[in-house]
């Protein structure tokens, strides 16, 4: 593919780290077991509950730096302009301590083009001083996730209380985020999404973003007891278009076509020897992807890769590649397309004349 061939890409949804050097909750057991990778990997199981160590898929990717440097010797061919850091665990202690990754994002060589912030959404104490310090921190805070990914079954990860995505305090944080110009970045399960729908519809003036269409566990396969028979997996399909119907009805949210190689969803690509091929992933894809962009329809919708958490199933360069053929597969003008792969991040982010990413 020459480059006048290649479509301007902006990556609405990654990860930077370091847990050498920051504060993460492994970050403890590289500075002391770094040199030693395979006693890293042992012990670093052994000491994370099993329904975490099973979202993961392999822990190399959450032990080892992904830093702009690794973003890009990643994207290959693909003319990625420049990326959105969604907020990835930073575990700072005290009010203020979620602010320390948008000051060091802020820093780094080549910072990313928007910063998604974590807050404490429903905390009033905390809430109001959390956006102040993030937005002294940096000028490119674009919005806040709090995730609320939750699921009544033990064996699936949970990251917080189920109580909270249904509660007046989130609400209320919500309505001061609108306030402030800022987008909520909402993660839940495929379970919660009829809840997020009703909290949208709560909260009309503030935009919301559908993290990894509401992550359907089980959907293609087995994980955490889910989607273990035939049947099941036709129910989750079900539950899960009737959700993201539900969460569509709200003009306020988009929606980001992202995160379905995650071991979460099934398709069982990170237990597998050999990479999927272009092929493979636009196979396993092409029809969720349509749905969602039916659903919500071309203008809601964002291309991002979720990197580096699907890359335990995945190459970028082949994720990106399987997002194009599917894009150019449906029946798009090429407007649509750019809108999938840069616009509608850049409308929905405040990104303004993004500057190419060195040797991207």
């Amino acid at each position: 593919m020459s480059n006048v061939e290649r479509p301007r890409i902006i990556d609405p949804h990654v990860h930077l780290w370091d847990p050498r050097t920051t504060p993460r909750q492994i970050t403890p057991l590289v500075k002391l077991l770094g040199r030693f990778p395979t006693m890293l990997d042992r012990v670093g199981r052994a000491l994370t509950p099993t329904p975490l160590v099973e979202f993961v898929g392999d822990t190399q990717y959450v032990m080892n730096p992904h830093l702009p440097a690794d973003f890009r010797a990643a994207v290959g061919h693909h003319a990625v302009e420049g990326i959105v850091h969604v907020e990835a665990g930073w575990t700072a202690r005290g009010t203020l301590g979620p602010v320390g990754e948008t000051q060091w994002l802020d820093q780094l060589e080549s910072p990313p083009l928007g910063i998604v912030g974590h807050a404490v959404v429903d905390d009033p104490n905390a809430l109001e001083a959390q956006l102040d310090a993030h937005s002294i921190a940096s000028g490119r805070l674009r919005g806040i996730r709090d995730i609320l990914a939750a699921h009544d079954d033990k064996r699936v990860h949970t990251w917080t209380n189920p109580a909270r995505i249904r509660s007046d305090e989130m609400r209320a944080g919500l309505v001061t985020l609108g306030q402030r110009g800022l987008t909520f970045e909402a993660w839940c399960y495929h379970n919660q999404l009829h809840d997020l729908a009703s909290l949208a519809d709560d909260v009309p003036m503030t935009a919301f973003m559908l993290d990894h269409m509401g992550t359907p566990v089980g959907l293609a396969g087995p994980h955490g007891g889910q989607g273990e028979t035939e049947a099941e997996r036709d129910r989750i399909l079900d539950e899960w278009h009737a959700g993201l119907a539900a969460v569509a009805a709200n003009p306020n949210v988009h929606c980001k076509l992202s995160g379905l190689l995650m071991p979460i969803v099934g398709f069982g690509f990170h237990q597998r020897d050999q990479r999927p091929s272009v092929a493979e992933v636009v196979d396993a894809l092409e029809p969720h992807v349509r749905f969602g962009i039916e659903t919500f329809g071309v203008d809601r919708c964002l291309f991002a890769s979720n990197f580096p958490m699907d890359k335990v199933s995945v190459d970028y360069e082949t994720l990106w590649d399987a997002f194009i053929e599917i894009a150019t597969s449906m029946s798009l003008t090429a407007e649509q397309r750019a809108a999938l792969l840069a616009d509608n991040a850049a409308k929905f982010f405040r990104l303004v004349d993004p500057e190419p990413t060195p040797d991207a």
